[in-house]
C-alpha cells in the first residue's frame, strides 16, 4: 500500500509538471531576452584602483604623524622616569610621592594618547575604505549601464562562470579612467 501511494504521488507530480511545462510553452513574443551577466573580483578592483593607493598614502602619512607624537610623549615619560630614578634617594618622602604621582599621571596620559591615536587611525582607515568602496560600487553601476549588463556579481558569489564573464579588468580600466 505504501509503495502504491508513493508511486501514485510521483506519477501525479510528473503529470502536473508535464502539464505545466507543455501548457506554458512560450510563444515567440514571450521568450525572455538573454541576460548579460558578469562578475568582478572586488578585492582586485579595490587593490588596483588608483585612489586606493592615494588613500593608502594619506593613511600612512597620518600614521607617521601619530607615531611621531607617540615617540615624543614616550620620550617625555622616559625622561621623567630617569630624572626620578636619579633623584629618588635624595628626595624627601613628600617630594618622592609627588614625583611618583607625576610619573603615573604621565604614564596614564601616554596610554590614553596611544589608545586615542589608534582609535583615530582605525576610524580614518574605515572612512577611506568606505569612500573607495562607494566609488567602486558607483563605477560598477555606471559600467553596467554603459555596457548594458543586467547583473554584475561579486566573484566570491560565483562558483563557476565562463571566462568571458569575468569583467574585473574592464571594470578596473573603467574605474581608473572615469575617476581621475
Amino acid at each position: 500500500m505504501k509503495f502504491f501511494l508513493k508511486y501514485s504521488v510521483l506519477i501525479l507530480c510528473v503529470l502536473i509538471v508535464n502539464g505545466y511545462v507543455f501548457s506554458a510553452t512560450p510563444v515567440a513574443k514571450d521568450v525572455p531576452k538573454t541576460l548579460k551577466v558578469g562578475y568582478v573580483n572586488i578585492e582586485m578592483v579595490f587593490d588596483q584602483y588608483k585612489k586606493t593607493a592615494e588613500s593608502r598614502d594619506e593613511f600612512d602619512k597620518e600614521r607617521e604623524n601619530q607615531q611621531k607624537e607617540i615617540v615624543k610623549k614616550q620620550e617625555e615619560l622616559r625622561k621623567a622616569q630617569e630624572l626620578y630614578e636619579k633623584q629618588k634617594d635624595v628626595l624627601k618622602p613628600e617630594e618622592k610621592k609627588k614625583s611618583e604621582e607625576e610619573i603615573q599621571k604621565l604614564q596614564q596620559e601616554f596610554y590614553n594618547f596611544v589608545g586615542s591615536a589608534n582609535q583615530k587611525l582605525e576610524e580614518k582607515k574605515n572612512q577611506l575604505i568606505e569612500a573607495r568602496l562607494k566609488e567602486i560600487q558607483d563605477a560598477i553601476k555606471d559600467f553596467a549601464i554603459k555596457e548594458k549588463y543586467d547583473f554584475i556579481l561579486n566573484s566570491q558569489a560565483v562558483f563557476y562562470g565562463p571566462e568571458g564573464s569575468d569583467i574585473t579588468q574592464q571594470v578596473i580600466n573603467f574605474l581608473n579612467k572615469e575617476k581621475k
